[in-house]
């Protein structure tokens, strides 16, 4: 009999058995009527009847009592419990399971799942990472790393390829960059667009919140393929309409993903073409792949939906006895090698040349270039006038290392970035802008262009 593998990503739960892939729905569970329903059915009393649902409750599995309980859930480990019966339910056939864990998971979660999958009598074959599953194809020349989003936070996995196989090497999380905040950040500016219009603000209700929220994916997709995209909503015998710029919206997506973009950026050099591979959700929402692909010495690709339980299905039958299932971080390559053509650096996206500030622009070349208040007669920068407030004497410094532009944050304010505050330092790209102070002072990143370019 057959090996069914379970991707458990609560912002998109799959299922996949040979030769089929199931999409499940978003890990929300939620009380209709004393009967526990899941994935989509459970979206639509989300913010309808917030305490009729729960969401989150797959990362943070525990055993400990909920605020509020969930019909006889009174844990997230029995929400975990109920879900996975059910999932379990439509593996009908199955010999056994090989689960795709959640990347917030800690040990001790692990073995908590595997413990509720012995109880609800799952049989576990398996248990490997996400972004090792995902991996199948070797990229020579190429590094890869994987990109994926659960409801809460964003994931960034270096794989390694070595002796033939994807091995998991370091992961970083982007904290509170996940799939609802990018959904929320979403439905705000939707929203803003129907109060400019008529006034009618869908966030004040929550029926209305929640068919706001009902009908987002469906204006992401229009939002996505034109340069308008219109909108409606009925409310109190009323109907609403508003417009969308999907290049505003564009913006706005790009905005909220920026602490992501910061991270990679930090990661990718330009002198290693590099290979992201891209969690099919994340293609929901409009520019963000766009904005990905304009990393330096970047291929994007998008992910196919499911992939990690598909991939997850290399790991076969009879890897861990009952008892003995360990978390499996390396698996050999099932498809060929990607063929992208030479590894060319010279795809990197350029790095800045210049620093523009109140009409004047200083050259970024080899040494560095001070930003602050006190900056010594003889050293390269921008001094600030000493009674700015929110800046500091050395607030910060911008240095060339190995042909990236990279800036130092040591202020005690914090220097932001397009919007977001720099940890530590972040790689620079021309259109960039730094702000720091209060008012901020804003310093644009600008790339000088030949006659001929």
């Amino acid at each position: 009999m057959p090996i069914a593998a379970l991707e458990l990503n609560d912002a998109s739960l799959a299922m996949a058995g040979p030769g089929d892939v199931s999409l499940l729905g978003p890990g929300y569970a939620a009380d209709l009527d004393g009967v526990l329903r899941f994935g989509d059915e459970a979206c639509a009393l989300v913010r309808a009847k917030p305490r009729l649902a729960q969401r989150r409750y797959w990362a943070e599995m525990a055993e400990a009592p909920l605020p509020q309980p969930l019909a006889r859930c009174r844990s997230s480990a029995d929400l975990v419990h109920e879900h996975l019966a059910h999932l379990w339910s439509l593996c009908a056939g199955a010999d056994g399971v090989v689960l795709v864990g959640m990347p917030e998971w800690s040990a001790g979660q692990l073995g908590l799942l595997l413990g509720i999958a012995r109880d609800i009598g799952m049989p576990v074959t398996g248990l490997v990472d996400a972004a090792v599953a995902a991996s199948r194809r070797p990229c020579p020349g190429r590094s890869i790393w994987h990109l994926q989003a659960t409801l809460e936070n964003a994931f960034i996995t270096r794989v390694g390829q070595e002796g033939g196989a994807a091995r998991f090497v370091a992961r970083e999380t982007v904290e509170r960059c996940g799939i609802e905040a990018l959904e929320r950040g979403c439905a705000a500016f939707i929203a803003r667009q129907f109060v400019e219009g008529s006034r009618f603000d869908p966030l004040h209700d929550a029926a209305s919140e929640q068919q706001l929220y009902d009908r987002l994916p469906g204006w992401l997709l229009v939002a996505s393929r034109a340069a308008q995209a219109p909108a409606s909503m009925e409310y109190a015998g009323q109907r609403f309409e508003a417009r969308l710029d999907a290049s505003a919206l564009r913006e706005r997506i790009a905005r909220l993903w920026e602490p992501v973009t910061q991270k990679l950026r930090a990661r990718f050099s330009p002198h290693e073409p590099s290979v992201l591979l891209v969690h099919p959700r994340l293609a929901d929402f409009p520019g963000l792949l766009e904005t990905l692909s304009r990393l330096p010495a970047c291929t994007v690709m998008l992910l196919e939906p499911g992939a990690a339980a598909r991939g997850a299905l290399r790991l076969g039958a009879g890897n861990g006895a009952e008892g003995a299932v360990r978390l499996t971080t390396t698996l050999p390559f099932d498809q060929p090698p990607a063929d992208m053509g030479p590894a060319d650096a010279s795809v990197a996206a350029p790095a800045p040349s210049h620093i523009v500030f109140e009409g004047r622009a200083w050259r970024l070349s080899d040494g560095e270039l001070h930003i602050g208040t006190g900056l010594e007669a003889d050293e390269y920068g921008i001094r600030i006038s000493a009674d700015a407030a929110g800046v500091s004497r050395r607030h910060c410094t911008i240095r060339v290392e190995s042909g990236r532009v990279i800036v130092h944050d040591q202020s005690r304010y914090g220097t932001l970035l397009n919007g977001h505050r720099i940890e530590g330092a972040a790689a620079l790209q021309a259109g960039d802008v730094l702000s720091l102070g209060q008012p901020p002072r804003q310093f644009t990143l600008i790339v000088e262009v030949d006659r001929g370019a």
